[in-house]
């Protein structure tokens, strides 16, 4: 594990999928990051791919390759490029197994860096091949709510910056795949969204965060916060585990989208949300979470 310091927070990250795994203020010595056991993940980088594809596939120049949930960044070690007290830079270079998969040479960074109380973390992918290069990359850090025990999960909203006179959300059916429509989030109100879990019994929801510039999850139960900066990500989307009641919440910052359902594989090169990359171009993703 790797640790990284601020005077207000104290953050680890995991070398296989370069994840966080935990971030305690050094104050209230709170985890905010999620680490039970319903679901063993706490914050995976999601790359070169967003969700499930359709058949668990994807076709690129008629050929057609394999894609399990979210991609294969998460599944690798990582290398530690350069460390200090504050900050850490990892990568994620393609392999002969990685090309089987996703046919390209890329280079995939992740800096985490911390400052005070917040944990700034900018993504960096490069297309180091001939050929135009299509992928998505998204975050999905869970988060702990109640936080630090203060009051219940249904206590809790978001609230999006700035102020939203409508949120469109796609339409996600059969979940975890997207049909295509985008329409009002009618219980967004006044900007912001009540939380409980019945709301995700139906699967992830997904929301256009092309002028969202900011979420925080907030309580009247409690002085903590957490306040998401997402402008670099067109889409956020937010998830809970269907049916139950596990008191965690995962905020979403999205540069790609699932798959529209369909019973063939989507072609990557046209895929709505994906970014293609010119060869040896590169495009940078940063977003910070400020934790109070």
């Amino acid at each position: 594990m790797i640790t990284i310091k601020s005077n207000r927070l104290t953050v680890e990250i995991d070398q296989l999928g370069a994840q966080v795994t935990h971030v305690v203020g050094s104050e209230s010595e709170y985890d905010y990051i999620w680490n039970g056991q319903a679901w063993t993940r706490h914050a995976p980088i999601l790359f070169p791919s967003i969700g499930k594809s359709n058949n668990d596939q994807y076709q690129l120049d008629g050929k057609i390759y394999s894609m399990s949930q979210h991609g294969f960044a998460r599944d690798y070690q990582w290398e530690n490029v350069k460390k200090a007290d504050d900050q850490v830079l990892l990568e994620l270079k393609a392999n002969d197994k990685t090309k089987e998969l996703f046919p390209f040479n890329f280079v995939l960074q992740v800096e985490y860096k911390v400052v005070e109380n917040k944990l700034i973390t900018l993504y960096r992918v490069t297309n180091a091949d001939d050929k135009a290069m299509p992928f998505a990359l998204g975050s999905h850090p869970g988060f702990n709510v109640p936080v630090d025990d203060d009051g219940v999960f249904e206590d809790y909203s978001l609230t999006f910056s700035p102020n939203q006179k409508e949120v469109q959300r796609l339409g996600v059916n059969p979940a975890p795949f997207r049909d295509g429509t985008k329409k009002p989030y009618e219980a967004v109100k006044n900007s912001e969204l009540a939380l409980n879990h019945e709301m995700f019994d139906d699967g992830l929801i997904i929301m256009d965060a092309k002028k969202i510039d900011s979420v925080t999850l907030h309580s009247d139960q409690t002085a903590h916060s957490i306040k998401l900066d997402i402008k670099d990500f067109p889409y956020v989307t937010l998830w809970a585990m269907e049916h139950k009641t596990e008191p965690f919440l995962c905020i979403e910052p999205f540069a790609g989208l699932p798959d529209e359902a369909s019973d063939t594989p989507t072609d990557w090169m046209n895929k709505k949300g994906n970014t293609i990359l010119e060869p040896g171009e590169s495009r940078e993703f940063e977003y910070a979470m400020e934790l109070n």
